[in-house]
């Protein structure tokens, strides 16, 4: 393969692919990863055409063409096999094992065709990547780590903890803000008297 202005090229035969796809530009690496496993992300920023960002699996297609993959499962009919992963832990609705699944860490019984649970999390949250180790840990404790670098829809960065609530959902944590009583010391009654 070799890079030109626009494409990814074989010099061999007439194969290429597209160097930028819904305004995403991909890396060298991206493209290895595609062309070599036929799969590749998730991957942040592409841009739909009404200019709204968003995530996507990026898989070629058996005509080699780029498709994209929302995790919207194509094998909702089918049982998923989830034999050659590890499990990231327990599900926090039903107890199963969690895996890597599409854009998400699912419960094992959250697809297929006998669905009996709904729990999933994204693996990008906010624009962060979230690790699987972090997955591990809040399925064990909880809790994860302090994550920094979500971004607010108002394009603010941020951090905080994601957390599992009673409901088994996920969700935010943030550190207490400091009050001003503990960033400004309170003042003494020992006050210095005036001179004179």
């Amino acid at each position: 393969m070799h890079e030109t202005y626009k494409k990814f090229q074989c010099q061999q035969c007439d194969f290429a692919l597209w160097k930028i796809l819904a305004g995403r530009q991909f890396e060298v690496d991206e493209m290895e990863t595609l062309i070599t496993q036929h799969e590749v992300g998730p991957l942040q920023g592409f841009r739909s055409k009404m200019g709204h960002a968003f995530n996507a699996i990026i898989r070629l297609t058996d005509t080699f063409e780029m498709k994209f993959d929302f995790g919207n499962t194509e094998e909702q009919h089918e049982e998923v096999d989830f034999s050659d992963q590890t499990p990231l832990g327990k599900c926090p609705k039903c107890g199963h094992a969690v895996y890597e699944y599409g854009l998400h860490y699912t419960c094992e019984k959250s697809v297929g065709a006998t669905r009996s649970c709904d729990f999933k999390t994204g693996k990008i949250i906010l624009n962060r990547p979230i690790e699987r180790e972090q997955i591990t840990k809040l399925l064990e404790t909880g809790k994860t780590d302090l994550l920094t670098k979500f971004i607010s829809k108002k394009g603010r960065p941020f951090s905080a903890y994601l957390v599992r609530n009673a409901d088994g959902k996920i969700g935010f944590e943030f550190e207490p803000r400091k009050s001003k009583a503990t960033e400004t010391k309170p003042k003494t009654k020992t006050t210095k008297k005036a001179a004179g």
